[in-house]
Formats: structure tokens, C-alpha cells, sequence
């Protein structure tokens, strides 16, 4: 096995979870199965690229590749010390950032932290890609039916309905049709072994538990188009 960002072969366990993180660039099962999904995008120094809240990893490989025309940004900048061109964007404020714009946009676990209705959030998104853009993320499902709020209802509370403290809602399993999929085009399931065989998924060291189904890495791939809610 090895890390397929960083093509480190040493991993660490994580939450119970063995052999998760890699000991070099720190990348979880799920970036490195996003990776394979960014691999096969045509990227050259003329590709414009949005990332938010970038790994260390995925940030160095693309970085080397197109420079400046990689925009890396955070609510929290400060956070990304890897990252020095990493600047502020606050996701509940869209409305001056260029349209049309952003060959990719890309993240992770981003959209769970986001204190606004997450149809503002997507649809600029969405916006701000190219025609022929692609909106690659992961957002983490999990167990039971949506649930969010902004209520100051304290941490505690907020990991045990969402997760984790930071959380503001909860993309459940249970009825994706109902929340997400009114907003945006989903797959009706996600197999990763349609799109790499079983032996590049094991040698990325990403588990079967990554490979199919809704969870905690399930990677979107989504087009422009792929936002239903416009006009």
C-alpha cells in the first residue's frame, strides 16, 4: 500500500480506524480516493481551480501544476500554514465572486459547517464554474435523516446530532432524496470501482468500506447543470 498523493507507505491509525492517515502528507482514505477522481481531469498550467479548505497533500500536487491559477481559500486562512496563498472566503457571502469562472471546484467535508441555507452556498458554487466546470467534493453522509440548525445549542449538543462540535447539520442516509437531492443532481449510487479497478483502490490503501454507498466519502462528481434549482 501506499499513498497515491504523496506516494508515502506508512500509515497511522485513526479513531479506530487502521492504517487511515498517511504519516508523510496526512491525507484519510477519502482524499486519497479523491485523488484518483482529480487524476483524471486534463489539468496544465491554464486550469483554474477554487479549493476550499485544501489538504496538504492534494494542495502540493496541484500547486506544482498550474501556480497561480490555483485559488486556495478558508474561512479560517490562518488554519493552513502549509498553504501561505490561502485566502478568506466566507461561504454564506458569494454574491462578488466571478461567474463563470473555475474549471473545478473542489472540497471535503466543507458543506456540514456552512450557517446558511445550503442552496445560497450551492448555487454559487455552481455559478462560479465554467460551463464545462466540474464541482468535485465529498460531503459526509451519515445515519438517520437530515437534520441542522443555527441555534446556539452548544457543543456537546452539535457532536451528538451532527458529529462533531463545528457541525451545523447532518447529511443522513435516510432520506438524501429529500434534502440534497432537491438541490442538486445526485448519482443513484456511487460505486468507485466503476471508475478504478479493485486493485488501484487496495493499493491506495482506500477500504472497501470507501469503494460503494453513501458515507462519510462518497465523492460527488458534479457538472454546472447538476444545481436544479435554476431557472
Amino acid at each position: 500500500m501506499i499513498c497515491n498523493i504523496c506516494g508515502f507507505d506508512e500509515f497511522a491509525d485513526v479513531n479506530g480506524r487502521v492504517n487511515a492517515k498517511c504519516k508523510n502528507c496526512g491525507s484519510l482514505e477519502r482524499a486519497r480516493l479523491f485523488w484518483l477522481y482529480v487524476e483524471k481531469y486534463d489539468i496544465d498550467e491554464n486550469t483554474k481551480i477554487l479549493h476550499i479548505a485544501p489538504e496538504k497533500g492534494i494542495y502540493n500536487r496541484i500547486k506544482s501544476k498550474i501556480g497561480s491559477n490555483y485559488t486556495v481559500v478558508d474561512y479560517s486562512p490562518d488554519n493552513f500554514k502549509f498553504a501561505p496563498d490561502c485566502k478568506h472566503i466566507d461561504l454564506t457571502d458569494l454574491d462578488l465572486w466571478p461567474s463563470d469562472h473555475y474549471d473545478y471546484i473542489f472540497h471535503m467535508h466543507v458543506m456540514e459547517h456552512v450557517p446558511c441555507n445550503i442552496s445560497y452556498t450551492l448555487f454559487h458554487l455552481h455559478r462560479m464554474l465554467k460551463k464545462s466546470g466540474v464541482h468535485l467534493c465529498i460531503i459526509p453522509f451519515m445515519g438517520g435523516k437530515f437534520d441542522e440548525t443555527f441555534q446556539d445549542v452548544g457543543g456537546d449538543e452539535r457532536t451528538r446530532r451532527f458529529g462533531q462540535s463545528d457541525h451545523v447539520r447532518r447529511f443522513g442516509r435516510d432520506d438524501i432524496a429529500m434534502h440534497l437531492g432537491k438541490i442538486i443532481s445526485l448519482p443513484k449510487r456511487f460505486d468507485a470501482t466503476l471508475e478504478f479497478s479493485e486493485q488501484t483502490l487496495k493499493d491506495a490503501n482506500i477500504p472497501e468500506t470507501h469503494w460503494r454507498g453513501w458515507h462519510i466519502g462518497t465523492v460527488l462528481n458534479l457538472k454546472r447543470d447538476d444545481y436544479k434549482l435554476s431557472f
